[in-house]
């Protein structure tokens, strides 16, 4: 199992991260939370083997910028 929480820069990066994960990941589950006033992104994804590695894969190449935990 793999689960990562992501702290996005700002709402682009954000809804961009969302969309991707939902579209290559779709049994992935993903909890999201966002504060535009305070720029307060996270991301919070988790993904069951035999997908796991994939996911921190494609999470290292697409959003390696992106602080994670």
């Amino acid at each position: 199992m793999a689960s990562f929480t992501l702290r996005p820069a700002d709402r682009s990066e954000f809804d961009s991260i969302l969309g991707e994960l939902a579209s290559q990941f779709p049994g992935a589950s993903i909890e999201a939370a966002h504060n535009d006033i305070w720029r307060s992104y996270r991301v919070d994804v988790s993904c069951e083997d035999p997908r796991a590695a994939a996911l921190a894969a494609w999470l290292e190449e697409e959003h390696g910028l992106c602080p994670r935990t």
